[in-house]
């Protein structure tokens, strides 16, 4: 299987994604749009796809790639092609979509818990996972649910945390691909940011290898669904 993965800053790449989905026979390819290398004329290509997160807002006019991003990505979703958007991803799924993506109310940051509402318990991707879904959150963006899609995944501060459009297409507001490594990259780059929300360095990185395998069985989902797409 080819899975491509549209990257959107050095600091945040598939993470604990690559490492399981490289093990069970994927090839990964990268897209850096970021450090002007060119997109695809079509997803296609590949057999899934991976938009992933960043400090950039959809709606920012300044962010070059962005609008071709975008429409290469609603042609994605109108083929029910398989593919995950991660935080920023998950917004760029939401605005291809052609739902509103916004800033909200206050920034979530840090490790928290996301509720697995109904829908979730019969979805390919969450069914096996535990209501109160452990999660990495670091956004300040929100968005609507896109037309048609079902809500998948909420937090009391952000309602729509996860949703599936159409068979194949998934957007995640919060992050599971997350290891040790990049956390501790994250409370570096991301501090201030962090700081402006009340979340420390010693928050981020409290207990730092538990709070990183709990992750894994969504890892594992994740990895086992799209493998399971090429079977």
């Amino acid at each position: 299987m080819r899975v491509l993965a549209i990257q959107h800053i050095d600091c945040e790449p598939l993470g604990s994604l690559e490492s399981l989905l490289s093990g069970m026979g994927a090839t990964i390819e990268y897209i850096r749009p970021y450090s002007d290398e060119p997109l695809p004329g079509r997803l296609s290509e590949w057999d899934a796809a991976v938009i992933l997160g960043g400090p950039m807002a959809v709606y920012d006019d300044n962010v070059s790639w962005m609008a071709g991003e975008l429409e290469l990505v609603a042609a994605a979703i109108g083929a029910d092609m398989p593919l995950l958007g991660i935080c920023l991803g998950s917004q760029i799924v939401a605005a291809a979509a052609g739902a509103r993506v916004y800033a909200g109310t206050e920034r979530e940051i840090g490790w928290s818990n996301v509720e697995l509402y109904a829908d979730a318990e019969a979805d390919p991707l969450f069914s096996r996972l535990p209501r109160q879904l452990p999660v990495f959150q670091l956004h300040g963006d929100s968005f609507d649910l896109p037309d048609g899609a079902v809500r998948l995944a909420g937090s009391p501060a952000y309602e729509n945390q996860a949703f599936r459009i159409g068979r194949n297409v998934y957007g995640l507001q919060f992050h599971v691909e997350l290891t040790p490594d990049l956390a501790r990259t994250w409370a570096r780059v991301y501090q201030d940011y962090m700081a402006g929300a009340g979340a420390g360095r010693d928050d981020i990185l409290y207990d730092l290898e538990a709070r990183c395998q709990a992750l894994q069985p969504s890892v594992d989902s994740i990895c086992h669904w799209l493998m399971g797409l090429s079977g």
